[in-house]
């Protein structure tokens, strides 16, 4: 309780009402704070006995100023006890800097369940060659025994809470736009989103000069799913001419352009559709290549999965030159990985100890290369998720027939964009489908970012979708809160070349012009073709383009742009030169050569003092104010140098 600095009114009128009844209150104390010392006996989640409870209280005067206030507690057994009522407000708040304040000592933090942590459980049992879709449910794991953690406020955890807050921002800052090479840089340490951009730079990388166009029909971007349905997901508009080229036909016909060797594998019927969809999964089809990927992946500390790779490739001499080359250089250790690969067959022993080495060790690639010991078998690696997305399809291309192949597909789509699983965008890839994949993933990590950035690539070249146009409107007012301007000033400059037809024209509408000049006396345009400052979309305005011809003021001074084009008014005169604005300066002709580009074309500007309204030539502006502070018009007295 506090009391008020100024006093009440002693007048009737102005005595507060006392809604209990009796007399007026006549002073200015209230309540300004409660704080509970003690939660109630008869509280449902915290009760006790009712001889507990508190029936009496008193102060307590200790004579410190240090502690904190006593209060003696009477309970129905006549015992006292002694309570302290604490002077720190507890508050803990995030600013707006996205800093965390906490006004309480000793704060301990319950460190939330992971959300990403999603455990995925077919419903029946499947046997191996088993492949068709099944239903998905999105569970989390549950331990009711486990101790909970906490956290105290100088640990690395606070820093990760708040860190979806700061991230962004700070990607932004960085250059987070459309170079998958660099955002991968930039994101790195997230193992999702540099997936991302893997497979998107894939993508990018295999439409440059149209590589996934065939005839009348473009594939960029397309995902595992659609090239295996023939299914591309692409607006109509986008791509296809008046004689549209089949998807079969233009499978083909790219695989041969492209020189990809035939199919090694299972037995199928498409050849073609799983050798591209191969080189979408960045299936590499010469020795050279995959041995180049191996050391890149050992340079990374992938060393497990550099050896997977050379076995999934079906080179199990590399890969034990690689296992060999690691083990004398003590960069692994040796646990006997060697013999089992360059065993042809291995028997019940080795088996067992394949298993148990298996669930002893925590590296998943290894995890997946004892498995596929085990049995000698890939399907048993892909039930698993030891190995990523792109290593899993690449299998199930590999090593299942034309039935069960689709099924795979059709239900890790399903699984991906259920999830919002970023590295889903290798089957959906960048087109109609994968807006419903990155929606979901925008709900389950608030990453709204990387979403727009990445599906920036399709719209609106291919894909016409109106939540990406919500997504990066939302994302163009946090970049003005963050006062990113030449951040999105290059994220719409880099996105207008992105959408770009083959023919050379844009996919986004201009946008209209945001400053003008305007007449000092009539406040009309200055511009000889004024349509474009009215604002709103250019799909609802005239084609036509009004010009000074058509305006009242006609004649060659509205034409030269000396005067108003509204109200005939002439424009004023440059404080240098004295000539009227609009006309250009005598003293530079095209005859003279050492005049730059750049002095000719600011030579055509005009600046205007917003204090005083006097009017320069720009050129002639740049140079008086050099050397000067003041307006160049005499008697004026503006310190227009200085408001520069």
């Amino acid at each position: 309780m506090v009391e008020g600095r100024t006093h009440l009114s002693q007048s009737s009128e102005y005595m507060p009402f006392n809604p209990f009844g009796g007399s007026h209150w006549t002073t200015n104390r209230y309540v300004s704070e409660s704080k509970s010392l003690e939660r109630p006996w008869h509280d449902a989640r915290d009760g006790r006995p009712s001889n507990s409870r508190i029936v009496a209280f008193d102060w307590m005067q200790d004579g410190s100023s240090t502690l904190n206030q006593g209060v003696l507690a009477l309970r129905p057994n006549r015992s006292v006890d002694i309570l302290r009522v604490p002077t720190d407000k507890p508050l803990a708040e995030v600013t707006p800097r996205h800093e965390l304040s906490v006004a309480l000592k000793d704060l301990s933090l319950t460190e939330p369940k992971n959300a990403t942590d999603i455990v995925v459980q077919h419903h029946g049992a499947s046997e191996a060659e088993d492949f068709s879709p099944h239903q998905y449910s999105d569970t989390l794991p549950h331990e009711a025994d486990a101790p909970v953690p906490v956290c105290a406020p100088g640990d690395p955890q606070i820093t990760a809470l708040l860190a979806p807050g700061t991230l962004p921002r700070e990607r932004c800052r960085r250059g987070y736009l459309f170079d998958c090479r660099r955002n991968m840089e930039i994101v790195a340490g997230n193992w999702q989103l540099e997936r991302l951009w893997e497979i998107v730079g894939r993508f990018e990388e295999q439409a440059a000069g149209n590589g996934m166009v065939y005839e009348a029909l473009d594939l960029s971007y397309v995902g595992v799913a659609g090239l295996w349905s023939e299914s591309p997901g692409h607006s109509a508009d986008g791509f296809h001419s008046p004689a549209p080229t089949q998807p079969e036909d233009a499978l083909v016909g790219l695989a041969d352009e492209k020189e990809i060797p035939s199919f090694e594998g299972e037995r199928t019927e498409f050849p073609e559709h799983r050798q591209l969809c191969l080189a979408v999964c960045g299936w590499k089809f010469t020795l050279d290549t995959l041995e180049a990927e191996c050391q890149e992946l050992i340079d990374r500390g992938l060393h497990y999965q550099a050896i997977v790779q050379a076995v999934l490739h079906g080179y199990r001499n590399i890969a034990l030159n690689l296992l060999r080359t690691l083990i004398r250089s003590k960069t692994i250790p040796n646990i006997g990985l060697g013999a089992l690969l360059a065993s042809d067959e291995i028997n019940e022993a080795q088996r067992e100890m394949c298993m148990w080495m298996s669930a002893d060790t925590d590296d998943p690639a290894l995890k997946a290369l004892l498995t596929y010991l085990t049995n000698g078998d890939w399907r048993d690696v892909m039930k698993t998720n030891y190995l990523h997305l792109g290593y899993r399809v690449a299998l199930g291309l590999r090593y299942l027939n034309d039935t069960e192949l689709s099924g795979f597909i059709q239900s890790e789509t399903a699984r991906a964009t259920r999830n919002g699983d970023l590295e889903g965008i290798l089957l959906t890839g960048l087109g109609s489908q994968a807006m419903d994949l990155l929606q979901t993933y925008i709900m389950r990590t608030n990453d709204l970012q990387s979403a727009v950035l990445a599906a920036g690539f399709t719209n609106p070249l291919y894909v016409d979708d109106v939540r990406w146009e919500m997504w990066r409107e939302v994302y163009f007012e946090q970049m003005q809160s963050w006062r990113a301007f030449n951040e999105r000033t290059k994220f719409t400059a880099h996105h207008n070349r992105l959408a770009r037809t083959r023919e050379g024209s844009s996919k986004i509408a201009k946008i209209p012009a945001q400053v003008a000049l305007k007449c000092a006396h009539c406040l009309g345009s200055l511009a000889k073709h004024d349509d474009s400052f009215l604002g709103g979309s250019s799909k609802n305005k005239p084609q036509h383009r009004r010009t000074a011809s058509q305006t009242k003021t006609k004649g060659p001074a509205a034409n030269a742009g000396t005067v108003c084009p509204k109200c005939g008014r002439h424009m004023p005169r440059c404080a240098i030169c004295a000539l009227w604005l609009g006309t250009h300066d005598p003293q530079k002709r095209a005859g003279k050569r050492e005049l730059t580009k750049v002095e000719s074309a600011m030579g055509q500007f005009l600046s205007f003092c917003v204090a005083c309204g006097h009017g320069y030539h720009a050129d002639h502006a740049v140079k008086w104010f050099e050397g000067h502070d003041v307006c160049a018009v005499p008697e004026c007295g503006c310190s227009c140098g200085l408001r520069r």
